[in-house]
């Protein structure tokens, strides 16, 4: 007696469509599992049996095969529980399954026969759909990732035996959707924040560019609150970025840190004792990272001169290629690693290099081998620099104005949309992907502004990358103030971020 099934397994991000077979016939009784089945593959023998005689089931006391095809691929994980029983139900006539060969399964087992939850189904549901799948049985756990896929009936199950009737029991399950954390509701706005104009300013062109950004200044001045002020100024996640994102959460069963409803981008803020395995990705069977987490979202790391110079040099790779590729012995891995990247520090090991009214205890050689530990290749992927400083007494007793967000907002939206509108159909996305050639074409200084860019050149000993970093955000700057061409004072506005950084002796 033969019968088959379909579930999948997990490569990287995506997932790749797995035929499970089942073989019953004559001779030793015994279970065997073939096709590169995995440790925990092979240990579902034991939870099937027990499920299947706990559910009501008859267990066939005969030679049983299960084969996972392809046969060249690692097959790993608890998810294939569900697709291994339901199919060795059907073949030994316990079980009618309507529609076989349009429908997929994944669900771990109880030794009572309850259906838990599995991550990475969402992968699993995508890939599924993209081949024509027309229906889904899951764990009621998995509803959250069910919904979100739109070509897929999914049958929500609690227990093994309520496969007799997918369809009645997929109705009387009830499954209520979970309500959300509402992820990033808990993010400042910018407006709230006091004082720091020159930084805000920096932090709207950052979002409305797409630009990559450091703050530097001393302890309590507000470093880590501008950065993540920058979550309600980006763009809500659309319909591909947002199942691009969930996908790789539901693989690091971590969903519900993302905000469904209000679709925010996500925003990962690691601790400085970060491995570099968990902040790329890795493992024996590489999972993501923190980049990948970020992924189509922002990257913020706080007290940066604290990563270890290893972890830090990983980043490399991911802010230009926008993916990271990880190689094992079973196979190469791609992640995903399309993130803006946003970083804070001091000035030095103290933090009050340069305050005034401060006292700094650190030597010069101190504070040159504290901003030494940024390396150079990392300092050239960052467009703006800006020295955040300690706020005054009236900025810190008097609010600031009501009207202040409102008007972030509709420039920041009005640069995107010049964006958006001058680079169609040529796949540049913002203002901070422009190459040199691209830089010449798009980003005309207007003759008052070449002058100044002259001027800067000399006080600034500007290079080529140097010279590409200034374009971008002088481009940016005059999409917020809606010039189509790049004016005086636009540039003057990104000089005067490169001015900051050279303050801070961290000139590119």
């Amino acid at each position: 007696m033969y019968s088959y099934l379909y579930s999948a397994v997990i490569h990287g991000v995506m997932a790749e469509m797995v035929k499970v077979e089942v073989d019953i016939s004559r001779g030793l009784p015994g279970f065997n599992i073939v096709g590169l089945a995995g440790k925990t593959v092979r240990e579902s023998a034991k939870r099937v049996r027990s499920a299947i005689i706990n559910s009501g089931f008859e267990w066939p006391v005969k030679k049983i095969t299960v084969n996972l095809a392809p046969g060249n691929i690692n097959k790993y994980g608890s998810h294939f529980d569900l697709a291994i029983a339901a199919v060795l139900l059907e073949c030994s006539g316990q079980i009618k399954i309507k529609n076989k060969e349009n429908k997929f399964f994944a669900g771990e087992l109880n030794l009572n026969g309850n259906i838990n939850h599995v991550k990475g189904v969402l992968s699993m549901l995508l890939t599924a759909a993209e081949n024509n799948y027309l229906q889904a049985v899951l764990p009621g756990a998995n509803q959250k990732e069910a919904v979100l896929v739109k070509n897929l009936n999914p049958y929500l199950l609690k227990h093994l035996h309520d496969l007799n009737n997918l369809e009645a029991a997929a109705k009387r399950s009830g499954f209520k959707p979970k309500s959300n954390n509402d992820s990033g509701l808990n993010y400042p706005e910018l407006s709230q924040i006091r004082g720091q104009k020159s930084a805000k300013k920096a932090v709207v062109a950052a979002a409305a560019g797409g630009h990559n950004l450091l703050l530097i200044g001393p302890p309590g001045c507000g470093k880590t609150v501008l950065a993540e002020s920058i979550v309600k100024l980006l763009a809500p996640l659309n319909k591909k970025e947002l199942l691009e994102t969930a996908s790789i959460y539901s693989i690091n069963n971590n969903l519900n840190e993302l905000n469904l409803k209000k679709k925010y981008r996500p925003f990962v803020a690691p601790h400085h004792s970060i491995t570099s395995a968990g902040l790329i990705g890795g493992g024996q069977i590489p999972v993501p990272g923190e980049i990948s987490l970020a992924h189509n979202g922002v990257l913020f790391l706080d007290e940066l001169p604290e990563f270890k110079n290893s972890v830090l040099a990983n980043l490399r790779e991911p802010l230009e290629k926008k993916k990271i590729k990880i190689v094992r012995q079973q196979g190469s891995y791609y992640f995903p690693a399309d993130f803006q990247f946003l970083a804070a520090m001091n000035p030095c090991p103290c933090g009050f290099a340069g305050v005034k009214d401060r006292d700094c205890n650190c030597s010069e050689r101190d504070i040159v081998r504290y901003q030494q530990k940024l390396s150079g290749p990392l300092k050239d992927r960052i467009d703006l620099q800006i020295e955040v400083l300690p706020l005054k007494k009236d900025e810190i007793l008097y609010e600031n104005s009501a009207a202040e967000e409102i008007n972030y907002l509709k420039k920041i939206k009005k640069a995107r949309s010049m964006q958006a509108q001058r680079y169609q159909d040529t796949g540049i996305k913002n203002n901070s992907e422009l190459n040199l050639e691209e830089i010449e074409k798009y980003c005309q200084p207007s003759s008052s502004a070449k002058k100044v860019l002259e001027q800067a050149y000399e006080s600034l000993k500007l290079s080529v990358r140097g010279y590409i970093r200034l374009m971008r955000v002088a481009r940016t700057i005059a999409d917020l103030n809606s010039n189509p061409q790049i004016t005086e004072t636009d540039l003057i506005e990104a000089v005067d971020f490169r001015w900051y950084a050279e303050k801070s002796e961290m000139l590119l």
